[in-house]
């Protein structure tokens, strides 16, 4: 059933109400999943629940590789180093005297992401770089920045030199689109049971949802069903929240812990 989730009473099973394009419905269930990726903490707030997960929009490109810039059997290859990006004296003095843009011009982390888009047989390319660390409401405007296509292209042609004929010059029809990463605070994903009875969760996979999809949706299922769970799930749950030593150590360890 396709439709918004507007209340969940919690009273033996979980009765729903869901907006669909029909009009409102009510349903039972026994065993209830949040799966709601941006929207964990709504329906954790409908159980009466504070899902501990932020929201943090990144973005990417893609576009035809009109110059052939990125051979078609070219793997999905990372930069995972730093850099700072290459400008021209005037463009670094403009761009540093203003503080919404004084970033460009500073150490950015790496990890820019390219790879072919499309089949064997196009000419479509991705291009992502999840910099930006600052949580946002995913309920609100997405923080589109208008500088991000020109700051991967600088960024991405450093691995790919050829892409650096594509800066200020995007193809007609290039696509600059986003969406939130959710995530805790010490980057660990949250699979299984909710301290509600029958309610689980699967979500807050930051930048790996579908990496980690299949394996979530194992992990959580034995959960829901009563089956064995391998020993690392409890530290994937929220029981982790109660292991002080796990805590510290991930603490330790930032953000990059996942």
């Amino acid at each position: 059933m396709r439709g918004e989730v507007k209340s969940i009473a919690a009273s033996d099973g979980f009765a729903l109400e869901v907006a669909t394009a029909q009009g409102s419905r009510r349903i039972r269930a026994n065993r209830l999943v949040n799966a709601a990726g941006p929207y964990l903490r709504d329906v954790g707030a409908m159980l009466g629940e504070d899902v501990p997960v932020k929201c943090v929009y990144q973005q990417k490109i893609s576009f035809a590789d009109e110059l052939h810039s990125i051979p078609r059997g070219m793997p999905f290859t990372i930069d995972l180093d730093d850099q700072v990006l290459a400008w021209s004296a005037e463009d670094r003095e403009l761009l540093a005297g203003n503080a919404a843009t004084r970033y460009l011009t500073q150490p950015m982390k790496g990890g820019i992401h390219c790879r072919p888009d499309g089949p064997a047989d196009g000419t479509w390319i991705k291009l992502g770089w999840a910099f930006n660390d600052a949580s946002s409401d995913p309920h609100g405007e997405e923080p589109v920045d208008p500088h991000f296509p020109d700051t991967v292209l600088r960024g991405a042609s450093r691995l790919h030199p050829k892409l650096a004929a594509y800066v200020g010059r995007l193809p007609r029809g290039a696509h600059h689109y986003g969406g939130w990463y959710t995530m805790t605070e010490e980057n660990w994903p949250l699979i299984g049971p909710m301290k509600t009875p029958g309610a689980f969760i699967a979500g807050a996979l930051s930048g790996y949802g579908t990496m980690a999809a299949c394996a979530t949706g194992a992990l959580c299922a034995a959960w829901v069903t009563g089956n064995p769970v391998p020993d690392y799930a409890k530290a994937l749950s929220f029981e982790r929240y109660s292991d002080s030593e796990l805590m510290a150590e991930l603490a330790g360890l930032g953000k990059g812990a996942l």
